[in-house]
């Protein structure tokens, strides 16, 4: 017994020692806690599902991605249909970029799913992050860099410090190894550099900007004092956040809350977190226990990656840059416990609490902001899946010291990474594209077409080939809406069509609704659903080939699938409504609407109609005046048609107040008969100018269809046969886009034209020359030539080889028939 007893004390000094030496440690049951070694045995524990709330049996079949399981679970509230949703919003101390529009975009989708299909009570908070380590870095060093810039007065002192800064860097590329921060930190060199070489003062100023920064900061940062430093740049990014989301289209949330608006709770729950055994105060910090929280009964740290437990790496990138010091490290009882509350150091904003003058971790501040509005037990929490450790770990460990159990998060939803081309996308590695910047190239809606057509946990690469598919789905709707709504105006109710392609149609028609229902409840699964639209939408255009244009028979089939489309697509974010606050919903769309736009008739739009009308008349007269004269009142009584009174006056057009009711009317129903109109006065002018062959005409008929209404939002295109011109309204940025395209082509075919020309003349320039003179010249070459201009003898006094002179009278004899046909040509 005796011996057994000191075996058992030499083998736990064993593994002390052991663990001292290697920097592991071990609970009292020798359970493996601070290293990522043998870290991917870990498991997630057992996730139990919430149960239905008594009454409430008509909750969809809806299956979600949760990443407390790694698999989808059934979706059930924990209050009947009403969800509480908190999502992470943005760390403000910089422009949005897309890698944030990744998250957000994806998370409105699956809220306006959970909202206006699902038909879910969805209470949706967000935070905004303003104070953080970032934050007050940047703050800091563009306030330094700011003064710096004001004083400094010589190109000399400022290129000096410049050199002091690149040591600096230098010193940091040197001391990296992590391959993609090593590039960032060459690219930062070389820059800078280049910017030495320069004698321009603000050149060398703005491009050694960030290595300046970094420089002062680290000789001057403790020195700042004024909290308003720290509060100016938060506010001015998170401006600059909700101009972008509602670019986007966006929705605000329901309730946006700051991490310094929740300062005192945020003490509080670090206080309730001590006083429950998971934390400890250590040198002014907070501390949470991540050992202590791991052994007890029904906690489990790490949920979301146990693999990552202990991951130095990770974990401090997740306490921040300011936070990692030798000094904060030894203050830990473990190396993998967090900060809940951080003592402030001099150049860092403070608050008072029990532990002395500090600031909130960036974990804790999620914890708390999300159950100050949501309470104890969140439906989901959203994040991108960068977040999953250690930062989303950790709020789960708080959050669930904090209310004594472990179910703080249901489903736990995470959006992927983007790529740029294939390339890792990261802030911090400055490779970044910008949301304004994506928007400069690509409408709000193409963006958000490119991710429906991605899940929403997958990895979406942001390259030409991705908006080059959102862009085709986005004609195609287009396309369909524009088609659609000329065969309701024509009823065309003809029975000519393929019986086989209308039945095909009637069916895709009658299992629309069914397939999108079970593709969205399918982990909101918009991908599938939008590839359904397309395979109904190419039904409907077989539908209207086979009829040579005509509808078939059922118009309100096509109707039915237009309306059941666009309802989808409003769903989801796509239909641009005018008149709709950015950040807000938009008005219910009137019964039997289908479009990508709604725009009502307006008195600005029907003047300009007319006008260019108007115009369009004048530039086909004096040669067609007689069949001009009726047009002008043929338009006038279009309009009254719709109820609305105009005339052309000498001047502009005069429009009267529309009708009350044409403000919730779509402008396609308003205005079609004033575009019928339009359309057929231009048809008939066409067909004059053709039988007159009236050039000018023809001209000025393809620019109204061309430039001047396509400007208005109109699309006409004239159609074969004996069908009228199709004509409506159409999105305009796709207009934009034809234009444009246009515009390349014919300025391509002109460049083509003109390449011809310049090689033609060219080739008649070098015919002028007869052929004994075209060797002549060559001096650098040949010194003895023949009668007829042929060398004989090169540049060295040696005659020409025969195979040489082979050569030389194949040119001769080709240039000697060029300058005969052009003899022939200028005679």
């Amino acid at each position: 017994f005796v011996l057994a007893k000191k075996l058992s004390f030499f083998q736990t000094i064993s593994k002390q020692l052991i663990n001292q030496a290697s920097g592991l440690s071990f609970s009292s049951a020798g359970k493996l806690i601070d290293s990522s070694v043998n870290m991917s045995t870990r498991a997630q524990p057992l996730w139990q599902p919430p149960q239905p709330t008594p009454g409430v049996d008509n909750l969809p079949p809806l299956k979600l991605f949760n990443s407390l399981t790694n698999q989808k679970e059934p979706f059930v509230p924990e209050k009947g249909r009403h969800v509480e949703w908190y999502s992470c919003g943005p760390t403000v101390y910089d422009m949005s970029h897309m890698g944030h529009a990744r998250s957000y975009i994806s998370f409105d989708i699956m809220r306006r799913i959970f909202v206006d299909y699902f038909k879910f009570d969805v209470h949706y908070v967000m935070n905004i992050t303003d104070i953080d380590d970032k934050i007050i870095k940047r703050a800091r060093q563009g306030y330094l860099f700011d003064q710096y810039s004001s004083r400094a007065s010589s190109l000399d002192e400022v290129r000096a410090d410049v050199l002091e800064a690149v040591k600096r860097l230098e010193s940091k590329a040197s001391n990296e190894t992590d391959p993609d921060k090593q590039a960032m930190h060459k690219r930062d060199l070389d820059k800078v550099q280049a910017a030495l070489n320069s004698d321009n003062f603000k050149v060398l100023l703005t491009q050694s900007r960030d290595c300046l920064c970094d420089w002062l900061d680290s000789k001057l940062g403790s020195t700042v004092t004024d909290n308003a430093v720290f509060e100016d740049l938060p506010k001015q990014f998170e401006r600059e956040y909700f101009v972008d989301m509602r670019a986007l289209n966006i929705l605000d949330p329901d309730r946006l809350v700051r991490v310094s608006e929740v300062v005192p709770e945020i003490i509080d729950y670090c206080q309730k977190i001590i006083d429950q055994g998971f934390a400890y105060e250590s040198n002014g910090s907070v501390y949470f226990d991540t050992q202590k929280f791991s052994e007890a009964d029904g906690h489990f740290y790490a949920k979301l990656v146990p693999a990552a437990y202990g991951n130095q790496k990770l974990l401090q990138e997740g306490e921040g840059d300011l936070s990692i010091g030798a000094d904060r490290l030894r203050e830990k009882r473990s190396q993998a416990d967090f900060a809940l509350w951080k003592a402030s150091k001099p150049g860092e904003p403070a608050w008072k609490s029990p532990w002395g003058s500090g600031r909130p971790g960036w974990h804790i501040e999620c914890s708390v902001m999300a159950s100050k509005e949501c309470g104890p037990v969140l439906d989901i929490h959203t994040g991108g899946v960068d977040l999953k450790f250690p930062h989303h770990d950790n709020e789960l460990a708080q959050a669930e010291a904090y209310f004594g159990h472990s179910h703080w998060v249901r489903y736990f939803l995470h959006s992927g990474h983007l790529t740029i081309s294939g390339c890792k996308m990261s802030k911090s590695l400055k490779n970044f594209i910008t949301i304004r910047e994506a928007l400069a190239q690509h409408s709000p809606r193409k963006l958000r077409l490119a991710f429906l057509l991605h899940s929403w946990k997958d990895t979406l690469d942001y390259s030409e080939e991705t908006m080059t598919l959102a862009a085709s789905y986005e004609r195609q709707f287009a396309d369909f809406f524009y088609n659609i709504a000329r065969a309701v105006e024509e009823l065309q109710l003809s029975s000519e069509s393929d019986s086989s392609v209308a039945e095909d149609f009637a069916g895709q028609v009658a299992s629309f609704d069914d397939k999108i229902r079970e593709a969205l409840c399918d982990n909101l699964d918009t991908r599938r659903s939008l590839i359904i639209c397309q395979e109904a939408i190419f039904a409907a255009n077989n539908l209207l080939a086979s009829s040579n244009g005509r509808t078939g028979g059922n118009v309100q089939l096509l109707q039915q699938l237009a309306v059941a489309v666009t309802r989808l697509l409003d769903v989801y974010g796509t239909v641009d409504v005018a008149g709709t606050e950015p950040g807000f919903k938009h008005k219910p769309l009137p019964d039997g609407f289908y479009g990508l736009e709604w725009r009502p008739a307006t008195k600005e739009l029907i003047r300009d109609l007319l006008q260019e009308a108007k115009q369009f008349f004048t530039d086909c007269n004096p040669d067609l005046a007689p069949e001009l004269a009726s047009l002008p009142n043929q338009l006038i009584e279009a309009l009254q048609k719709s109820g609305i009174k105009a005339k052309f006056g000498d001047d502009k057009p005069e429009v009267d107040d529309l009708p009350i009711e044409a403000a919730s009317i779509d402008r396609q129903v308003t205005l079609a008969p004033l575009l019928r109109a339009i359309a057929d006065a231009r048809a008939s002018v066409r067909l004059q100018a053709r039988e007159r062959k009236l050039k000018d005409v023809l001209a000025a008929c393809d620019v109204m269809r061309d430039d001047r209404l396509s400007r208005l939002g109109v699309r006409l295109q004239d159609r074969e046969g004996n069908l009228p011109a199709a004509v409506g309204f159409y999105p305009a940025d796709l207009l934009a886009a034809e234009r444009s395209e246009r515009a390349e082509r014919e300025a391509n075919k002109a460049a083509e034209k003109a390449a011809k020309a310049a090689a033609k003349a060219s080739l008649e320039d070098r015919g002028k020359q007869p052929a004994e003179q075209m060797f002549l010249g060559d001096t650098d070459k040949y010194s003895k030539f023949d009668e007829r201009g042929m060398p004989t003898h090169d540049a060295q006094g040696k005659e020409v080889s025969k195979s040489a002179l082979k050569k030389l009278q194949k040119l001769w004899d080709a240039q000697a028939k060029r300058h005969a046909d052009w003899l022939k040509s200028n005679k």
